[in-house]
């Protein structure tokens, strides 16, 4: 029996989440004023569909990402294999390959037959290495083939930071990732409702057996770390990689995924019992991100932003932009929205009428605390009509400001006073020979 505790919800929860705010083209990158233990983590806004990220930390460090691998195990396997309904034997090769490694398994045996389902459910509930290891084998026809395609995967995300030799990751100082590359594969994983499904699952029964979630945010009876509004997705930790966690969490409308890697463990109270600080961490982020940043409209529609000068206007010489629709960012909650700076980008010397109102003329940056929160498309706030006569003259003054006709009317004005000055003398010459005959005829 499968027990899917808010694998529905989450899933319309992300689904929804893209629609829920408007979108802007960058945000701002906080720093916590928060305590935090890991080597590196990201914490995403997925309320935006650009997805912008609101807090990171060695986002491009290479990492080891341990059973977070799982989740393009996950992904490769759904997106090659269409029926999830399909038995798989486990072999005897998958079986031994895990031998004295000290792997999480769920205890298949050779020769067991489940489902590529089931096989998902184990992979990533309860980090199943056995089982990954069989949807490998099974999806790539080899093990090598596979991880071919894990790594292909990964590039076709623009992945540049990842490198991986197994399905399930188990350490090798070769199977690597960023916190950046891991943000590119969940975001995709998330668009897939499979993939979600079995992600956001928090326990799994299989044969005689439940399984629960490795993330123990989702765990009601482990007081350091649950947390309420958390989901999914995977957890993974070696002596090499720490602890790490991807997850989401949803409140008050708002929609986050933290990927946290590299997180110790801490003795907080010298009793021996030591806290596992990747869920810590993530719900710190969680936390402050809830708490301290809100939606807020940073630049209101049909706000003059500035003006441009009109070339050929009816009445008007200038003419003023506005943005085209209301544009709300994530910042820091109660702003001051003087605190706002706009900076026009690429403003034209001037515009040419007729200009129509709403007209796009240039975008303008939205800056806070130094950081772009978002973007703006600046229109024409007002219509200009073309004035005829103003473009007659101007054209010509344009036409006789042109460089070429400036020296054409130079030679011609040359040419000109050449020739009149040569009519000229000659006119003088022909009088004098006049003179001199005369001159001569009284002598």
């Amino acid at each position: 029996m499968k027990k899917f505790t808010g694998a529905f919800l989450a899933l319309i929860i992300v689904i929804s989440s893209l629609l829920a705010f408007p979108t802007s083209a960058s945000a701002a990158v906080y720093q916590p004023d928060v305590e935090l233990y890991s080597q590196a983590y990201m914490l995403i806004n997925l309320d935006d569909s650009s997805y912008p990220v609101v807090a990171q930390k060695n986002q491009d460090k290479k990492m080891y990402p341990a059973s977070l691998t799982k989740i393009v195990t996950a992904m490769v396997t759904l997106n090659n294999v269409k029926d999830l309904q399909q038995q798989v034997a486990v072999s005897q090769q998958a079986y031994d390959i895990l031998l004295g490694t000290g792997a999480q398994v769920a205890g298949l045996k050779v020769g067991e037959k489940l489902t590529v389902e089931q096989l998902l459910y184990l992979t990533m509930v309860h980090s199943a290495c056995d089982a990954s290891e069989v949807l490998a084998e099974f999806v790539g026809g080899t093990r090598d083939s596979f991880v071919k395609m894990m790594n292909d995967y990964a590039a076709s995300l623009g992945c540049t930071g990842t490198h991986f030799v197994n399905p399930d990751g188990l350490h090798d100082d070769d199977h690597y990732t960023t916190a950046r590359d891991l943000s590119l594969i969940t975001l995709d994983a998330l668009k897939n409702s499979a993939f979600t499904r079995i992600a956001y699952t928090v326990e799994y029964d299989y044969g005689d057996m439940t399984y629960y979630n490795t993330n123990l945010m989702l765990r009601p009876g482990y007081l350091s770390y649950y947390y309420e509004y958390a989901k999914g997705i995977k957890t993974g930790s070696t002596s090499e990689a720490g602890y790490c966690v991807i997850t989401t969490a949803s409140k008050d409308g708002y929609n986050y995924l933290a990927i946290v890697l590299g997180a110790p463990v801490i003795d907080y109270n010298d009793d021996g019992y030591v806290e596992k600080c990747s869920f810590i961490d993530a719900a710190t982020l969680f936390e402050w991100a809830f708490d301290s940043l809100k939606y807020s409209t940073v630049i209101s529609k049909d706000e003059v932003i500035g003006e441009v000068g009109v070339e050929n206007g009816k009445d008007a010489d200038t003419l003023r932009l506005v943005a085209e629709k209301d544009i709300t960012a994530i910042v820091p909650a109660g702003l001051d929205r003087s605190n706002i700076v706009v900076k026009v980008q690429d403003m034209p010397q001037s515009v040419s009428a007729p200009v129509k109102k709403g007209d796009k003329i240039c975008t303008a940056q939205i800056i806070y605390a130094d950081e772009v929160v978002a973007e703006a498309q600046l229109v024409a706030a007002q219509d200009v009509e073309l004035s005829t006569l103003l473009a007659v003259l101007n054209a010509v003054k344009g036409f006789f400001g042109l460089t070429a006709v400036k020296i054409a009317l130079a030679v011609i004005i040359a040419a000109a006073a050449a020739y009149i000055a040569l009519f000229v003398y000659k006119a003088k010459k022909k009088a004098e020979k006049q003179n001199t005959r005369r001159a001569d005829g009284e002598k």
